[in-house]
């Protein structure tokens, strides 16, 4: 079982820095972006597809996003 904590991060040229360090027992970290009103009221998916491409591929965030949900539901 895991559990959720709150860490307080900053954005600085594009990049997130967390405020404090992560704790050693960390296993994953998600994170929650807060948009401006105006990109609000784009739709999730439009504000997704704006964004340049990361490192990987959707299909390998969806098995390790599919991986990790059933973990926590053992």
């Amino acid at each position: 079982m895991t559990e959720s904590i709150t860490l307080p991060a900053h954005i600085e040229n594009g990049s997130i820095h967390l405020d404090a360090p992560l704790p050693p027992n960390a296993v994953s970290v998600e994170v929650r972006v807060h948009l401006a009103r105006e990109a609000a009221r784009r739709s999730v998916s439009e504000v997704l597809r704006s964004l340049p491409p990361g490192t990987r591929t959707a299909e390998e965030l969806d098995k390790e996003i599919a991986e990790q949900r059933a973990d926590r539901t053992r």
